[in-house]
């Protein structure tokens, strides 16, 4: 497994994949949708995919003394570590964020330990449409990161609003009042740690549960692929 990471390494990372990075700086800007952060490092795979696609990664792999299996597992590990260090670079961002804008986001959730959470559904949402399809056929790598972009997008959608109407509607709901001060705040009390911390929980759990059914799911896929 270590040398087929490595192969990942050297003749799949583009350079697109550190570069994207800096797109942690995104958490800085003040009333954004921080969640399109993450993102850009979702579209860096996209061009990883692409390069494997276009340099015959594929056939080379297979060509290995390894099964197909193995390989999936590896392009998918490596995409995971790419994913959870745009993880903890978000991290200093967040803490940076809260000395910035004390006030919160008015934009969609605020940089705290939930939109961490938020980070991991967006790359399980991603993980789930675009490396299963991949191993299916990966000549369509284009038309699987549209799926990608709209499935991505629509949680983002779907996860801001609903922390923006809990901000304008807290007063009259008690859930989005509660949602207001627990989830979509910084944490600064027991409570809102423990909230946040368990929101957390639930997002990595997801995310790992997601990560094993989406192996499963491209390892199908690919042992059905006539090399």
């Amino acid at each position: 497994m270590k040398q087929l990471l490595y192969k990942e390494y050297k003749l799949c990372l583009v350079p697109m994949v550190p570069l994207f990075y800096l797109f942690a700086l995104m958490l800085l800007i003040p009333s954004y949708p921080y969640q399109v952060a993450a993102f850009f490092t979702c579209n860096s795979i996209f061009y990883l995919l692409k390069q494997a696609s276009l340099n015959g990664d594929t056939l080379y792999s297979a060509m290995l003394p390894v099964s197909k299996a193995e390989v999936v597992k590896a392009r998918v590990r490596f995409v995971v570590i790419v994913q959870m260090i745009m993880f903890l670079l978000m991290i200093p961002m967040i803490l940076l964020n809260h000395k910035l804008y004390p006030g919160g986001n008015p934009a969609g959730v605020d940089g705290c330990v939930t939109l961490l959470a938020f980070v991991l559904m967006v790359f399980t949402v991603f993980n789930a449409i675009c490396l299963p399809g991949f191993y299916r056929e990966e000549s369509k790598i284009d038309k699987l990161f549209l799926f990608s972009v709209i499935g991505v997008f629509g949680w983002i959608i779907l996860s801001e609003s609903f922390m923006i109407a809990a901000g304008a509607a807290r007063q009259a709901v008690p859930l989005f009042a509660w949602v207001e001060s627990h989830l979509d705040c910084y944490p600064a009390t027991d409570g809102v740690w423990i909230a946040q911390l368990i929101a957390l929980a639930i997002g990595a759990l997801i995310y790992g549960v997601g990560t094993v059914l989406t192996v499963r799911r491209a390892v199908r896929n690919f042992e059905q692929v006539d090399l």
